[in-house]
């Protein structure tokens, strides 16, 4: 039997509710009739499987009532919860950054002032006027005379180079001759001479080109246009340097064919090239330059 807790009826132990008050008894089977016959039962409408009506049973017929099982409300969110870390992170990264930034102007800044240092232009001793050259004219070489030069001619300087006393000399470079040159109407070499004179700023002196044979002999001539003071077959040009130390890149002088005075035949020649003084003494022997000439 099972007893009541509200008002201390006793109930079969199969009832779910008391038959006195209604009131629900623990541990009863819940039993329903939705109403209808059973099939295949004898059964009257209405009634449980023990016999007793509904009526009889609850006293009053009750409809079941059924409670959805609450449930607490949830929340969405479409943010994505943030990271423990994440901000430590992107700090770490930006300062990685910056720092790479800097040494790149660093590095920038260091090759900008190393080709500032080396680009620096640094003091000459000797300056380089450039005088000006003699006007050339058609470079066709002319048939008769004719001047063959040798293959590779090279400016042979003397062994041992005279020159004057005193502080004043010159430094010979090199020499190259163009040949075959008309210049004011006459077939001549045009020479090129490359050389530095020194202690001489604003002393008038010449740059003088003798003719030789192959031996030494010099050619003469008494025209001094072409000629030296003593009377050997000469060209000269006069000069007047700028500085202290004077740098002639290419000084050029101008020989036509016809002054070298010589007769038909080949000859084996050679040029004494030297910087002199404006009375023509000796200031320095620069070298020589072996040419070949034929005359027709």
């Amino acid at each position: 039997m099972k007893k009541c807790q509200t008002c201390g009826n006793q109930n079969a132990d199969d009832m779910r509710f008391c038959l006195n008050c209604g009131s629900s008894l623990p541990d009863a089977p819940v039993i329903v009739n939705f109403g209808g016959a059973q099939q295949g039962g004898g059964s009257n409408p209405g009634t449980n499987p023990y016999g007793q009506s509904m009526e009889t049973q609850f006293g009053k017929p009750q409809q079941p009532q059924f409670q959805p099982p609450q449930q607490q409300p949830q929340s969405y969110s479409m943010v994505p919860p943030s990271k423990r870390g994440g901000g430590k992170k992107i700090l770490i990264a930006a300062a990685g950054v910056f720092f790479l930034l800097f040494l790149i102007v660093v590095a920038i800044g260091g090759i900008f002032a190393y080709n500032m240092m080396k680009s620096k232009p640094q003091q000459i001793a000797t300056t380089s006027p450039t005088p000006s050259a003699s006007p050339s004219a058609s470079t066709s070489p002319s048939a008769s005379p004719s001047a063959s030069k040798s293959s590779t001619p090279k400016p042979t300087p003397s062994e041992t180079p005279d020159k004057t006393s005193g502080d004043q000399s010159a430094t010979f470079e090199k020499a190259w001759v163009d040949y075959n040159i008309k210049e004011g109407g006459e077939n001549g070499m045009r020479i090129h001479v490359k050389f530095d004179v020194h202690n001489m700023e604003g002393v008038d002196c010449y740059l003088i080109v003798y003719f030789q044979e192959e031996d030494g002999t010099n050619l003469t001539t008494s025209d001094p246009t072409y000629g030296s003071s003593d009377g050997r077959v000469a060209v000269k040009k006069l000069l007047t340097p700028g500085y202290k130390d004077t740098t002639y890149k290419d000084l050029t002088v101008f020989m036509p064919y016809s002054e070298l005075n010589l007769t038909k035949g080949k000859y084996n020649l050679k040029m004494d090239i030297d910087v002199a003084g404006k009375d023509e003494t000796l200031i320095q022997h620069l070298g020589y330059h072996e040419f070949e000439y034929e005359k027709f």
